[in-house]
Protein backbone atom coordinates (compact mmCIF):
# COMPACT_ATOMS: atom_id res chain seq x y z
CA UNK A 1 0.00 0.00 0.00
CA UNK A 2 1.29 3.42 -0.89
CA UNK A 3 1.54 5.36 2.37
CA UNK A 4 2.95 8.85 2.68
CA UNK A 5 4.79 9.42 5.94
CA UNK A 6 6.32 12.55 7.45
CA UNK A 7 9.93 12.15 8.70
CA UNK A 8 9.46 12.45 12.45
CA UNK A 9 13.10 13.34 13.13
CA UNK A 10 12.74 16.49 11.03
CA UNK A 11 9.60 17.48 12.91
CA UNK A 12 11.14 16.81 16.30
CA UNK A 13 14.14 19.00 15.46
CA UNK A 14 12.01 21.77 13.95
CA UNK A 15 9.78 22.02 17.00
CA UNK A 16 12.67 21.80 19.44
CA UNK A 17 14.30 24.80 17.72
CA UNK A 18 11.01 26.74 17.46
CA UNK A 19 11.57 30.16 19.06
CA UNK A 20 9.56 30.44 22.26
CA UNK A 21 9.38 34.21 21.86
CA UNK A 22 7.58 33.85 18.53
CA UNK A 23 4.24 33.98 20.35
CA UNK A 24 5.34 36.43 23.00
CA UNK A 25 6.26 33.94 25.76
CA UNK A 26 8.60 35.00 28.54
CA UNK A 27 11.94 33.35 27.78
CA UNK A 28 13.66 34.64 30.95
CA UNK A 29 11.93 32.16 33.21
CA UNK A 30 13.86 28.91 33.68
CA UNK A 31 12.18 25.87 32.23
CA UNK A 32 10.86 23.26 34.62
CA UNK A 33 12.59 19.88 34.57
CA UNK A 34 11.12 17.23 32.33
CA UNK A 35 8.88 14.63 33.92
CA UNK A 36 8.67 11.16 32.43
CA UNK A 37 5.43 9.21 32.69
CA UNK A 38 5.40 5.57 31.74
CA UNK A 39 5.86 3.21 30.32
CA UNK A 40 2.18 2.36 30.27
CA UNK A 41 0.46 0.16 27.76
CA UNK A 42 -2.07 -2.42 26.73
CA UNK A 43 -1.95 -5.98 25.45
CA UNK A 44 -5.02 -7.49 23.81
CA UNK A 45 -5.91 -10.59 21.87
CA UNK A 46 -9.08 -11.19 19.85
CA UNK A 47 -10.02 -14.70 18.79
CA UNK A 48 -12.94 -15.02 16.36
CA UNK A 49 -14.61 -18.29 15.45
CA UNK A 50 -17.10 -18.36 12.57
CA UNK A 51 -20.29 -20.35 13.00
CA UNK A 52 -20.83 -20.86 9.27
CA UNK A 53 -18.57 -23.45 7.71
CA UNK A 54 -17.18 -22.82 4.25
CA UNK A 55 -16.75 -25.85 1.99
CA UNK A 56 -17.61 -27.97 5.04
CA UNK A 57 -14.63 -26.72 7.06
CA UNK A 58 -14.49 -24.30 10.02
CA UNK A 59 -12.64 -20.99 9.86
CA UNK A 60 -11.25 -18.67 12.48
CA UNK A 61 -9.23 -15.49 12.92
CA UNK A 62 -6.89 -14.22 15.62
CA UNK A 63 -5.33 -10.84 16.26
CA UNK A 64 -2.95 -9.64 19.00
CA UNK A 65 -2.17 -5.97 19.69
CA UNK A 66 0.49 -4.40 21.90
CA UNK A 67 0.75 -0.69 22.74
CA UNK A 68 3.47 0.91 24.87
CA UNK A 69 3.30 4.62 25.72
CA UNK A 70 5.85 7.04 27.16
CA UNK A 71 5.15 10.73 27.89
CA UNK A 72 7.58 13.59 28.51
CA UNK A 73 6.60 17.05 29.74
CA UNK A 74 7.89 20.07 31.61
CA UNK A 75 4.71 22.15 31.30
CA UNK A 76 5.95 24.04 28.25
CA UNK A 77 7.28 21.30 26.02
CA UNK A 78 5.93 17.80 25.78
CA UNK A 79 6.20 14.66 23.69
CA UNK A 80 4.56 11.27 23.40
CA UNK A 81 5.80 8.01 21.97
CA UNK A 82 3.15 5.34 21.55
CA UNK A 83 4.49 2.27 19.79
CA UNK A 84 1.90 -0.02 18.27
CA UNK A 85 2.51 -3.56 17.06
CA UNK A 86 -0.02 -6.12 15.90
CA UNK A 87 0.02 -9.68 14.70
CA UNK A 88 -2.86 -11.04 12.68
CA UNK A 89 -3.71 -14.53 11.52
CA UNK A 90 -6.22 -13.95 8.71
CA UNK A 91 -9.34 -16.05 8.72
CA UNK A 92 -8.70 -19.49 7.27
CA UNK A 93 -11.57 -19.45 4.78
CA UNK A 94 -12.79 -22.95 4.07
CA UNK A 95 -9.97 -24.31 6.20
CA UNK A 96 -7.31 -23.08 3.74
CA UNK A 97 -4.10 -22.06 5.54
CA UNK A 98 -3.32 -18.35 5.55
CA UNK A 99 -0.03 -16.60 6.17
CA UNK A 100 0.09 -14.56 9.37
CA UNK A 101 0.85 -10.86 9.10
CA UNK A 102 2.66 -8.53 11.47
CA UNK A 103 2.97 -4.76 11.52
CA UNK A 104 4.69 -2.10 13.61
CA UNK A 105 4.30 1.64 13.56
CA UNK A 106 4.32 4.74 15.71
CA UNK A 107 0.66 5.20 16.55
CA UNK A 108 1.46 8.47 18.30
CA UNK A 109 4.83 10.12 17.97
CA UNK A 110 4.62 13.86 18.47
CA UNK A 111 6.20 16.85 20.16
CA UNK A 112 4.21 19.76 21.57
CA UNK A 113 4.75 23.38 22.58
CA UNK A 114 2.16 24.69 25.05
CA UNK A 115 1.27 28.12 26.36
CA UNK A 116 -1.75 29.63 28.17
CA UNK A 117 -3.30 30.65 24.84
CA UNK A 118 -2.15 28.11 22.26
CA UNK A 119 -0.72 24.61 21.78
CA UNK A 120 1.20 23.34 18.77
CA UNK A 121 1.57 19.58 18.25
CA UNK A 122 3.49 18.03 15.34
CA UNK A 123 3.90 14.37 14.44
CA UNK A 124 1.91 11.13 14.16
CA UNK A 125 -1.51 11.65 15.74
CA UNK A 126 -4.97 10.16 16.14
CA UNK A 127 -7.53 12.96 15.65
CA UNK A 128 -11.04 12.82 17.16
CA UNK A 129 -13.69 15.15 15.75
CA UNK A 130 -17.42 15.09 16.41
CA UNK A 131 -19.81 14.74 19.34
CA UNK A 132 -21.90 11.66 18.49
CA UNK A 133 -21.28 8.17 19.91
CA UNK A 134 -19.88 5.37 17.72
CA UNK A 135 -20.72 7.07 14.39
CA UNK A 136 -19.03 10.38 13.61
CA UNK A 137 -19.52 11.79 10.09
CA UNK A 138 -17.15 14.73 10.78
CA UNK A 139 -14.33 12.49 12.04
CA UNK A 140 -12.51 12.36 8.69
CA UNK A 141 -8.80 12.70 9.45
CA UNK A 142 -7.61 9.17 10.20
CA UNK A 143 -8.00 6.33 7.74
CA UNK A 144 -8.97 2.94 9.16
CA UNK A 145 -7.81 -0.63 8.98
CA UNK A 146 -10.86 -2.18 7.32
CA UNK A 147 -9.44 -5.65 6.77
CA UNK A 148 -12.10 -6.60 9.31
CA UNK A 149 -14.81 -3.91 8.99
CA UNK A 150 -16.20 -4.62 12.48
CA UNK A 151 -12.84 -4.54 14.27
CA UNK A 152 -11.51 -1.47 12.50
CA UNK A 153 -8.78 0.66 14.01
CA UNK A 154 -7.75 4.22 13.26
CA UNK A 155 -4.41 4.53 11.46
CA UNK A 156 -2.05 7.35 12.51
CA UNK A 157 -1.38 10.33 10.28
CA UNK A 158 1.48 12.83 10.51
CA UNK A 159 -0.02 16.32 10.89
CA UNK A 160 0.64 19.70 12.47
CA UNK A 161 -2.17 20.70 14.85
CA UNK A 162 -2.47 24.19 16.32
CA UNK A 163 -5.07 24.76 19.04
CA UNK A 164 -5.86 28.34 20.02
CA UNK A 165 -7.73 28.91 23.30
CA UNK A 166 -7.62 32.62 24.32
CA UNK A 167 -7.79 33.27 28.05
CA UNK A 168 -10.23 36.12 27.49
CA UNK A 169 -12.56 33.77 25.57
CA UNK A 170 -12.44 30.68 27.74
CA UNK A 171 -15.49 29.11 26.12
CA UNK A 172 -14.00 29.28 22.63
CA UNK A 173 -11.24 27.25 21.00
CA UNK A 174 -10.01 26.89 17.43
CA UNK A 175 -8.18 23.83 16.17
CA UNK A 176 -6.30 24.10 12.86
CA UNK A 177 -4.76 21.00 11.24
CA UNK A 178 -2.61 20.70 8.12
CA UNK A 179 -0.46 18.06 6.46
CA UNK A 180 1.08 17.49 3.02
CA UNK A 181 0.43 13.77 3.41
CA UNK A 182 -2.43 11.33 2.90
CA UNK A 183 -3.07 7.77 3.98
CA UNK A 184 -5.71 5.48 2.56
CA UNK A 185 -7.72 2.94 4.52
CA UNK A 186 -6.59 -0.68 4.50
CA UNK A 187 -9.02 -2.93 2.66
CA UNK A 188 -9.57 -6.71 2.70
CA UNK A 189 -7.70 -6.65 -0.63
CA UNK A 190 -4.38 -4.82 -0.67
CA UNK A 191 -4.02 -2.25 -3.46
CA UNK A 192 -1.22 -3.53 -5.72
CA UNK A 193 1.76 -1.95 -7.42
CA UNK A 194 0.82 -3.79 -10.62
CA UNK A 195 -2.31 -5.51 -11.92
CA UNK A 196 -3.02 -8.47 -9.65
CA UNK A 197 -5.63 -11.20 -9.72
CA UNK A 198 -7.97 -11.25 -6.73
CA UNK A 199 -8.62 -14.47 -4.86
CA UNK A 200 -12.08 -13.94 -3.36
CA UNK A 201 -11.33 -16.56 -0.68
CA UNK A 202 -8.51 -14.41 0.77
CA UNK A 203 -10.98 -12.87 3.18
CA UNK A 204 -14.42 -13.85 4.38
CA UNK A 205 -15.44 -10.23 3.86
CA UNK A 206 -15.09 -10.84 0.09
CA UNK A 207 -17.50 -13.78 0.10
CA UNK A 208 -20.47 -11.80 -1.36
CA UNK A 209 -18.48 -11.45 -4.60
CA UNK A 210 -19.86 -13.92 -7.19
CA UNK A 211 -17.57 -16.40 -8.94
CA UNK A 212 -19.76 -17.19 -11.97
CA UNK A 213 -22.03 -15.25 -14.30
CA UNK A 214 -24.98 -16.56 -16.32
CA UNK A 215 -26.11 -15.48 -19.79
CA UNK A 216 -29.62 -15.68 -21.16
CA UNK A 217 -31.38 -16.08 -17.82
CA UNK A 218 -31.99 -19.34 -15.89
CA UNK A 219 -30.73 -22.39 -17.75
CA UNK A 220 -28.41 -20.31 -19.92
CA UNK A 221 -24.65 -20.54 -20.27
CA UNK A 222 -22.61 -20.09 -17.09
CA UNK A 223 -19.10 -18.67 -17.36
CA UNK A 224 -16.42 -18.55 -14.65
CA UNK A 225 -15.74 -15.10 -13.30
CA UNK A 226 -12.27 -13.84 -12.38
CA UNK A 227 -11.36 -10.57 -10.70
CA UNK A 228 -8.27 -8.38 -11.00
CA UNK A 229 -7.29 -5.03 -9.53
CA UNK A 230 -5.04 -2.39 -11.09
CA UNK A 231 -2.69 0.03 -9.30
CA UNK A 232 -4.45 3.04 -7.77
CA UNK A 233 -3.69 6.63 -8.71
CA UNK A 234 -3.75 9.66 -6.44
CA UNK A 235 -4.60 13.37 -6.56
CA UNK A 236 -2.70 16.11 -4.76
CA UNK A 237 -2.34 14.79 -1.22
CA UNK A 238 -2.22 17.95 0.92
CA UNK A 239 -4.97 18.20 3.53
CA UNK A 240 -6.13 20.98 5.84
CA UNK A 241 -9.03 21.71 8.14
CA UNK A 242 -10.27 23.60 11.17
CA UNK A 243 -12.73 23.10 14.01
CA UNK A 244 -14.23 25.93 16.07
CA UNK A 245 -15.71 24.87 19.43
CA UNK A 246 -18.05 26.83 21.67
CA UNK A 247 -18.54 25.37 25.14
CA UNK A 248 -21.36 25.76 27.63
CA UNK A 249 -23.68 27.78 25.42
CA UNK A 250 -27.09 27.34 27.01
CA UNK A 251 -25.86 24.13 28.59
CA UNK A 252 -24.65 22.77 25.24
CA UNK A 253 -21.29 22.35 23.54
CA UNK A 254 -21.19 23.12 19.80
CA UNK A 255 -18.55 22.76 17.10
CA UNK A 256 -18.30 23.73 13.45
CA UNK A 257 -15.72 22.01 11.27
CA UNK A 258 -14.24 22.19 7.77
CA UNK A 259 -11.97 19.73 5.97
CA UNK A 260 -10.31 19.87 2.56
CA UNK A 261 -8.52 16.64 1.75
CA UNK A 262 -8.62 13.22 0.11
CA UNK A 263 -11.24 10.49 0.45
CA UNK A 264 -9.68 7.61 2.40
CA UNK A 265 -11.60 5.01 0.35
CA UNK A 266 -11.03 4.69 -3.40
CA UNK A 267 -13.63 5.13 -6.09
CA UNK A 268 -13.57 2.10 -8.38
CA UNK A 269 -14.22 1.93 -12.10
CA UNK A 270 -15.11 -1.52 -13.44
CA UNK A 271 -14.03 -2.90 -16.81
CA UNK A 272 -14.75 -6.31 -18.33
CA UNK A 273 -13.03 -8.71 -20.70
CA UNK A 274 -14.81 -11.71 -22.16
CA UNK A 275 -18.47 -12.65 -22.64
CA UNK A 276 -20.91 -14.90 -20.81
CA UNK A 277 -21.88 -16.33 -24.19
CA UNK A 278 -18.51 -18.14 -24.39
CA UNK A 279 -18.29 -20.15 -21.17
CA UNK A 280 -14.92 -21.69 -22.08
CA UNK A 281 -13.32 -18.27 -21.81
CA UNK A 282 -13.36 -16.85 -18.26
CA UNK A 283 -14.73 -13.37 -17.86
CA UNK A 284 -12.29 -11.03 -16.12
CA UNK A 285 -13.63 -8.09 -14.13
CA UNK A 286 -10.91 -5.51 -13.47
CA UNK A 287 -11.31 -3.02 -10.63
CA UNK A 288 -9.58 0.29 -11.31
CA UNK A 289 -9.26 2.24 -8.03
CA UNK A 290 -8.45 5.92 -7.80
CA UNK A 291 -8.54 8.49 -5.02
CA UNK A 292 -10.23 11.86 -5.24
CA UNK A 293 -10.48 15.00 -3.18
CA UNK A 294 -13.43 16.20 -1.12
CA UNK A 295 -14.52 19.01 1.17
CA UNK A 296 -16.48 18.47 4.38
CA UNK A 297 -18.60 21.05 6.23
CA UNK A 298 -19.73 19.80 9.64
CA UNK A 299 -21.68 20.87 12.69
CA UNK A 300 -22.16 18.98 15.96
CA UNK A 301 -23.42 19.50 19.48
CA UNK A 302 -23.84 17.75 22.81
CA UNK A 303 -25.93 18.60 25.85
CA UNK A 304 -28.81 17.40 27.96
CA UNK A 305 -32.53 18.01 28.14
CA UNK A 306 -34.89 17.57 31.07
CA UNK A 307 -37.99 15.48 30.39
CA UNK A 308 -40.47 14.76 33.18
CA UNK A 309 -37.76 15.41 35.73
CA UNK A 310 -35.23 13.12 34.01
CA UNK A 311 -32.00 14.32 32.42
CA UNK A 312 -31.47 12.81 28.98
CA UNK A 313 -28.15 13.23 27.23
CA UNK A 314 -28.47 14.28 23.59
CA UNK A 315 -25.94 14.52 20.77
CA UNK A 316 -26.12 15.35 17.10
CA UNK A 317 -23.73 15.56 14.20
CA UNK A 318 -24.25 16.47 10.56
CA UNK A 319 -21.76 16.69 7.71
CA UNK A 320 -22.04 17.79 4.09
CA UNK A 321 -19.48 16.27 1.69
CA UNK A 322 -18.65 18.13 -1.52
CA UNK A 323 -16.96 15.49 -3.69
CA UNK A 324 -14.46 16.67 -6.31
CA UNK A 325 -15.15 15.11 -9.72
CA UNK A 326 -12.51 17.02 -11.68
CA UNK A 327 -10.16 14.03 -12.00
CA UNK A 328 -13.05 11.68 -12.75
CA UNK A 329 -14.17 13.89 -15.64
CA UNK A 330 -10.74 13.62 -17.26
CA UNK A 331 -10.44 9.84 -16.77
CA UNK A 332 -10.89 7.44 -19.72
CA UNK A 333 -14.46 7.58 -20.99
CA UNK A 334 -15.16 4.00 -19.91
CA UNK A 335 -14.25 4.95 -16.30
CA UNK A 336 -16.18 8.19 -15.95
CA UNK A 337 -19.66 6.87 -15.15
CA UNK A 338 -18.28 4.76 -12.30
CA UNK A 339 -15.96 7.45 -10.90
CA UNK A 340 -18.21 10.51 -10.95
CA UNK A 341 -20.00 10.70 -7.60
CA UNK A 342 -22.75 12.79 -6.06
CA UNK A 343 -22.34 15.00 -3.02
CA UNK A 344 -23.98 13.68 0.11
CA UNK A 345 -25.13 14.53 3.63
CA UNK A 346 -24.76 12.24 6.63
CA UNK A 347 -26.39 13.04 9.94
CA UNK A 348 -26.62 11.41 13.37
CA UNK A 349 -28.93 12.19 16.26
CA UNK A 350 -28.74 10.29 19.54
CA UNK A 351 -30.00 10.25 23.11
CA UNK A 352 -28.69 8.35 26.12
CA UNK A 353 -30.21 7.68 29.52
CA UNK A 354 -29.08 5.95 32.69
CA UNK A 355 -32.00 4.72 34.74
CA UNK A 356 -31.80 6.40 38.17
CA UNK A 357 -33.14 3.35 40.02
CA UNK A 358 -31.64 -0.09 39.86
CA UNK A 359 -33.67 -2.68 38.00
CA UNK A 360 -33.40 -6.10 39.64
CA UNK A 361 -30.29 -4.83 41.40
CA UNK A 362 -28.53 -3.68 38.23
CA UNK A 363 -27.82 -0.32 36.56
CA UNK A 364 -29.26 0.00 33.05
CA UNK A 365 -27.86 2.39 30.44
CA UNK A 366 -29.35 2.94 26.97
CA UNK A 367 -28.10 4.88 23.95
CA UNK A 368 -30.28 5.19 20.84
CA UNK A 369 -29.30 6.86 17.58
CA UNK A 370 -30.71 7.52 14.15
CA UNK A 371 -28.33 7.74 11.18
CA UNK A 372 -29.30 9.16 7.80
CA UNK A 373 -27.23 9.11 4.61
CA UNK A 374 -28.57 11.02 1.60
CA UNK A 375 -26.94 11.70 -1.77
CA UNK A 376 -27.58 15.03 -3.49
CA UNK A 377 -27.90 14.94 -7.27
CA UNK A 378 -28.32 12.26 -9.92
CA UNK A 379 -24.83 11.72 -11.34
CA UNK A 380 -24.64 8.18 -9.96
CA UNK A 381 -27.89 7.06 -11.56
CA UNK A 382 -26.17 6.53 -14.92
CA UNK A 383 -24.43 3.15 -14.92
CA UNK A 384 -21.00 2.58 -16.40
CA UNK A 385 -20.24 0.50 -19.46
CA UNK A 386 -19.80 -2.63 -17.36
CA UNK A 387 -23.17 -3.21 -15.72
CA UNK A 388 -22.64 -6.01 -13.26
CA UNK A 389 -25.00 -7.21 -10.55
CA UNK A 390 -24.05 -9.09 -7.43
CA UNK A 391 -21.13 -6.99 -6.21
CA UNK A 392 -21.26 -6.33 -2.46
CA UNK A 393 -22.68 -3.23 -0.84
CA UNK A 394 -19.94 -0.99 0.54
CA UNK A 395 -21.88 1.68 2.45
CA UNK A 396 -23.41 0.47 5.75
CA UNK A 397 -25.43 3.66 6.23
CA UNK A 398 -28.66 4.60 4.52
CA UNK A 399 -31.48 5.09 7.03
CA UNK A 400 -30.48 3.28 10.20
CA UNK A 401 -31.53 2.87 13.80
CA UNK A 402 -28.76 2.10 16.29
CA UNK A 403 -29.36 0.89 19.86
CA UNK A 404 -26.80 0.16 22.58
CA UNK A 405 -27.82 -1.31 25.95
CA UNK A 406 -25.55 -1.87 28.93
CA UNK A 407 -26.67 -3.71 32.06
CA UNK A 408 -24.12 -3.20 34.82
CA UNK A 409 -24.34 -6.15 37.17
CA UNK A 410 -22.04 -5.05 39.95
CA UNK A 411 -18.63 -3.44 39.56
CA UNK A 412 -16.98 -6.33 37.72
CA UNK A 413 -19.60 -7.75 35.37
CA UNK A 414 -21.87 -6.26 32.73
CA UNK A 415 -23.98 -7.41 29.80
CA UNK A 416 -24.07 -5.42 26.58
CA UNK A 417 -26.06 -5.45 23.36
CA UNK A 418 -25.40 -3.37 20.26
CA UNK A 419 -27.59 -3.39 17.16
CA UNK A 420 -28.01 -1.63 13.83
CA UNK A 421 -31.16 -1.91 11.71
CA UNK A 422 -31.49 -0.63 8.14
CA UNK A 423 -34.94 0.81 7.46
CA UNK A 424 -34.04 1.03 3.76
CA UNK A 425 -33.05 -2.61 3.21
CA UNK A 426 -34.57 -4.50 6.14
CA UNK A 427 -31.32 -6.07 7.32
CA UNK A 428 -29.60 -5.82 10.70
CA UNK A 429 -26.43 -6.39 12.69
CA UNK A 430 -26.59 -7.59 16.31
CA UNK A 431 -23.76 -7.87 18.80
CA UNK A 432 -24.62 -9.24 22.27
CA UNK A 433 -21.76 -9.46 24.75
CA UNK A 434 -20.61 -9.96 28.32
CA UNK A 435 -17.64 -8.28 30.01
CA UNK A 436 -15.94 -9.40 33.21
CA UNK A 437 -13.21 -7.44 34.98
CA UNK A 438 -10.99 -9.94 36.76
CA UNK A 439 -8.82 -7.17 38.19
CA UNK A 440 -8.33 -3.47 37.57
CA UNK A 441 -5.88 -4.46 34.83
CA UNK A 442 -7.37 -7.61 33.29
CA UNK A 443 -10.73 -8.01 31.55
CA UNK A 444 -12.34 -10.43 29.13
CA UNK A 445 -15.19 -9.84 26.70
CA UNK A 446 -17.22 -12.55 25.00
CA UNK A 447 -19.40 -11.18 22.21
CA UNK A 448 -21.07 -12.21 18.96
CA UNK A 449 -21.54 -10.71 15.50
CA UNK A 450 -24.88 -11.73 13.99
CA UNK A 451 -26.15 -10.65 10.55
CA UNK A 452 -29.80 -11.10 9.66
CA UNK A 453 -32.38 -9.89 7.17
CA UNK A 454 -32.32 -8.93 3.50
CA UNK A 455 -29.15 -10.31 1.92
CA UNK A 456 -29.11 -7.42 -0.58
CA UNK A 457 -28.32 -4.99 2.26
CA UNK A 458 -24.89 -4.20 3.67
CA UNK A 459 -25.35 -6.24 6.85
CA UNK A 460 -27.49 -9.01 5.37
CA UNK A 461 -24.88 -9.82 2.72
CA UNK A 462 -22.54 -11.09 5.44
CA UNK A 463 -24.97 -13.71 6.75
CA UNK A 464 -22.23 -16.36 6.38
CA UNK A 465 -19.91 -14.33 8.65
CA UNK A 466 -21.75 -14.82 11.93
CA UNK A 467 -19.16 -15.43 14.63
CA UNK A 468 -18.20 -15.21 18.28
CA UNK A 469 -15.32 -13.10 19.59
CA UNK A 470 -13.29 -13.68 22.73
CA UNK A 471 -11.20 -10.65 23.69
CA UNK A 472 -8.63 -10.60 26.49
CA UNK A 473 -7.15 -7.23 27.46
CA UNK A 474 -4.41 -6.44 29.98
CA UNK A 475 -3.35 -2.87 30.78
CA UNK A 476 -0.26 -1.84 32.69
Amino acid sequence: MNERRLPLLTLFCALALFPVSAFGADTDEPAAPFEFKGPTGKVSNVYSGYTQRIQGLPSYQERADVEVQEDFSNGTYGARLLAWAWWRMPEATGGAPQNSKANFELKEGWVERSSPTWDLRVGNQIIAWGAADQINPTDVWNARDLYDPLLSYKLPLAVAKLKIHPQTLENFSLEVIATPFFRESRLPVALPGSTTAIDVTDSRWLLPIPTTVAAGGPGGLVAPLNFAISPPNYPRTWQAGARLSVLRLGGWDFSGSYFNGVESLPRIAVTRQGSANTPNLPITITLNPSFHREEMYGFDGAGSVSLFGHDIGTRFEIAFFDRDNSRAQTAPIEFQHDLIKDNYIQGVFGADYTFPKKLAGTVLYMNAMYVKYQTIGSKEQTPGQTVFTGLPQTNPWDSNGVLYIEDRIGSTFKLTANGVYSFAHGDAYLSPGAQYNWTDNLKTVLAGDIFVGNQAGFFGQFHDNRRYNLTVTYVF
